[in-house]
């Protein structure tokens, strides 16, 4: 069964990945791809849309859905809530204000959008950090806390920065940026993101094992010789980079991070390291499947968080009634 479930995933993936390279508005057929690999499509239309276009955005889309999988599940387990998502410090409204300002200060420019809202969610979950310090008390409950406080004060400078927006171009872009899409990922995107998101994912990867052990309780945690503070300062670090990574190249992705743990929990068991690595598998195949229903389903291009919020209602929906009626008595 446990080979079943891998290999079923591996499949997925790739299925995921070759449909994302094929479909769009210049749709691309299998012989179409055969004749590109072995090279005599050199110099064709399709070529060009293959290796400069549908290549590297489902590249870039593939590896942001696996971060914000893996970030989700990383703050499920430091949490031990499985409501929380990869925004629960304040992370997304971070790189939202971050990435607005790029937009109404620095003209929208690609390298100025992806290091300001990169930087602006890191400066959130520093903030939050602190904050969650100064609280004291129980250190979950306070970190979620501080989350939401800068959460609020992140929305309330979204709005205000909106407010002072050119509504003829300016407020049309932010809106577009703040619903998401992969529509301008390319090498360049790939080649900012990708070394974050690799380095973070494999630090966590190295720290699965402490981090699994931190699920049982801190006191427990400490009881087994993990380093309680410096560990979990690690891990939310690292699926903080994670997140604003991928958010500072597609912009706000909802409910991949919330979903995709809960799902791969439900389908597969409920098993921590082997959960690890299929949220991974899983969260890539996922977005890569609602992206390229956003390109295919309408002449123009749908925002992925329209999707994947869409998506992730029906589910979380579906979850819920589903363990309700489990829960009944007969």
């Amino acid at each position: 069964m446990k080979r079943r479930s891998w290999l079923g995933l591996w499949l997925l993936l790739a299925a995921s990945f070759l449909l994302s390279c094929l479909c769009g508005r210049y749709p691309l057929s299998v012989a179409d791809l055969w004749r590109i690999l072995t090279g005599r499509a050199a110099g064709t239309m399709m070529e060009n849309v293959f290796w400069n276009i549908r290549v590297a955005r489902t590249c870039v889309t593939g590896l942001c859905g696996a971060a914000l999988a893996l970030a989700g599940f990383v703050y499920q387990g430091l949490f031990r809530n499985p409501l929380v998502s990869p925004d629960v410090l304040g992370v997304s409204g971070g790189a939202s204000v971050g990435a607005i300002c790029a937009i109404l200060f620095w003209g929208g420019s690609m390298a100025a959008l992806q290091l300001l809202s990169f930087a602006g969610g890191v400066a959130a979950v520093a903030l939050s950090l602190l904050l969650a310090r100064a609280i004291g008390g129980d250190r979950h409950f306070s970190l979620i806390m501080s989350g939401i406080v800068w959460g609020a004060l992140a929305n309330a400078a979204i709005m205000a920065l909106k407010y002072m927006a050119d509504p003829a171009q300016q407020l049309a872009v932010i809106d577009y940026w703040l619903m998401g899409s992969f529509s301008l990922a390319g090498w360049e995107e790939l080649r900012s993101a990708a070394p974050l998101i690799l380095a973070a994912g494999a630090a966590l990867t190295l720290l699965r094992y402490r981090l699994k052990v931190l699920t049982l309780g801190d006191e427990e945690a400490a009881g087994l010789g993990v380093a309680v503070g410096p560990v979990r300062l690690a891990c939310v670090g690292c699926a903080t980079v994670l997140v604003a990574a991928s958010v500072s190249v597609s912009g706000i992705v909802s409910w991949v991070g919330l979903i995709v743990p809960h799902l791969v929990r439900a389908v597969l068991g409920d098993d921590f390291e082997a959960n690890f690595l299929q949220s991974i598998l899983c969260g890539a195949a996922l977005l890569l499947l609602a992206d390229t229903l956003a390109r295919s389903l309408l002449p123009s291009e749908i925002p992925i968080s329209i999707l994947t919020s869409l998506i992730g209602a029906v589910f979380l929906a579906g979850f819920l009634l589903r363990r309700n009626r489990g829960e009944r008595p007969c």
